[in-house]
């Protein structure tokens, strides 16, 4: 019998997305490897590096370093606060072959048409103008350009996006970086308008884990904010710990076929 094909599909989180190096580094530590990838936001970031050939605990360094770069960069805009130019130059530092052709795993990334209204998956094409486009927070970030659309968040529409490559695989694992924080506490307008991001997109992600076979959502994130890069070991260390306990209780890796 030939072995089963994994798919893995990353959700946006901001930093709450770096959990997925910990659930990446639990499964290939019980020997599961990855056929192909998709990802939306954060998890377009993550997965684009993994994808490229960079390790678990290599990406998590690039995360660390990621607190050196200056995001504050006003846009001169009324599309968006701030611009994503800091965000293609530190992308550029570590994918140097700017290219989908060149990635070591398949990958698939969502991203929003402002026009249309539609999510955009793209496979081919500028991979770091199209991560910046999936990372794209609404009124934070200006809008990205691509081939005459702007293009947002692609967790707004779609912050599982695992439609676009459950067909690729037997087994597709859904990692959730984006759990809803039941006890959240009004501090201030940006506050508040993380909260109806998080909330809107949380919607639209369980339609999208029904077509999961495995659904792991770190536990112990709801504290964590966009922006928590410096927590980043800890945020890791959830996602790692929890993928751990469910492959244990649940039985994952039979499951898988492995």
């Amino acid at each position: 019998m030939a072995p089963k094909s994994v798919g893995l599909t990353l959700s946006g989180g901001g930093a709450r997305g770096i959990a997925h190096l910990g659930v990446i580094k639990a499964f290939e530590e019980h020997g599961v490897a990855f056929d192909v990838l998709s990802g939306a936001s954060a998890g377009a970031i993550i997965g684009a590096l993994y994808s490229y050939g960079y390790s678990v605990n290599e990406i998590l360094k690039i995360v660390l370093d990621l607190k050196a770069f200056k995001f504050i960069q006003p846009a001169m805009s009324t599309k968006g606060l701030l611009k994503m130019d800091v965000i293609k130059k530190f992308l550029e530092s570590y994918l140097p072959e700017n290219s989908f052709e060149k990635l070591k795993i398949p990958l698939a990334i969502a991203a929003t048409n402002i026009r249309t209204g539609t999510t955009t998956y793209f496979e081919s094409g500028d991979l770091i103008g199209i991560i910046c486009a999936s990372s794209c927070i609404p009124v934070l970030f200006q809008p990205v350009m691509l081939e005459d659309e702007l293009y947002i968040d692609g967790g707004i529409l779609n912050n599982l996006p695992t439609e676009v490559i459950r067909d690729r695989c037997d087994i597709l694992i859904g990692s959730h970086s984006n759990p809803v924080d039941k006890n959240f506490e009004v501090k201030n307008a940006r506050f508040v308008l993380e909260r109806a991001l998080m909330l809107a997109i949380t919607r639209n992600a369980i339609e999208s884990a029904r077509l999961c076979d495995i659904f792991i959502e770190p536990e112990g994130l709801e504290p964590f904010k966009v922006m928590d890069l410096n927590k980043a070991k800890e945020i890791f260390g959830l996602g790692y710990k929890t993928t751990i306990k469910l492959i244990e209780e649940q039985k994952l890796i039979e499951k898988i076929g492995i």
